[in-house]
């Protein structure tokens, strides 16, 4: 059984842990949105990764937003001040209390190197997808919580009418395409200690982990292989394949 929709929201992470922006259209490759994580934070002394959702230093990182422009990649920070990525060391060694660099992602990095790339913080599909039924679905169980995507980073937020429930997860191994890529839905995304930390309006809420495990095996959205690359825009129809 098909069901049809269309994309609500696009996202893209330019940085890992980051906050990220929320786009028109975007290119869609074998790897994912273009320029999605390319980049990754580490502390400049022990070069260890960001881990927002298991070490309390890193926690302010989302409340940073990481923005593409034409000419480079921009830091948005809490006070209100935007800061070119090359010329936000300060800025960053304030937000955290400690000198951060910025480092381009590879996926043969060492992770113990205090220069050059880092690994990637995921051995993960590419395409991030959640659905407008599940968020209502997890506003149901919590009523007084603020659920937003923003709290799940999604790069596709997709609105199909006929779905209901945590329905993504029902559809591992099925074709869906979205505009003009083909994706194949490959596992359920495997949630962490992100989703309940502090990021832009966002409060603190262990409570939204708590549920999703109770009610769903942990498991929120899901995660997708680009079988046929494109170009996705807002509004685009979506279909989920039989």
């Amino acid at each position: 059984m098909t069901m049809d929709g269309r994309v609500t929201a696009l996202w893209r992470y330019p940085v890992s842990s980051l906050g990220g922006e929320r786009l028109q259209a975007c290119i869609v490759g074998a790897t994912g949105l273009a320029g999605d994580r390319d980049w990754g934070l580490a502390a400049r002394d022990s070069g260890e990764t960001a881990f927002p959702e298991s070490k309390r230093r890193w926690r302010p990182a989302p409340q940073i937003r990481a923005r593409s422009a034409e000419d480079g990649l921009h830091l948005d920070f809490p006070d209100g001040s935007s800061l070119p990525a090359e010329a936000a060391g300060e800025a960053l060694a304030a937000h955290f209390g400690f000198p951060v660099a910025l480092r381009p992602h590879a996926a043969d990095a060492e992770q113990t190197a205090t220069t050059g790339p880092l690994k990637p913080r995921y051995e993960r599909h590419p395409i991030h997808l959640v659905t407008t039924a599940s968020l209502a679905a997890l506003r149901a169980i919590l009523p007084d919580s603020a659920i937003d995507e923003r709290r799940f980073r999604p790069n596709l937020l997709v609105d199909l009418p006929g779905a209901e429930g945590f329905a993504e997860t029902g559809w591992i191994g099925r074709a869906m395409t979205v505009g003009g890529v083909r994706l194949r839905i490959a596992e359920p995304c495997v949630r962490c200690a992100f989703t309940t930390i502090a990021q832009g309006d966002l409060p603190l809420d262990p409570a939204v982990l708590m549920a999703i495990t109770k009610r769903n095996a942990t498991h929120f959205g899901v995660l997708c292989i680009v079988e046929v690359p494109g170009e996705i825009r807002v509004g685009d129809p979506a279909r989920v394949l039989g």
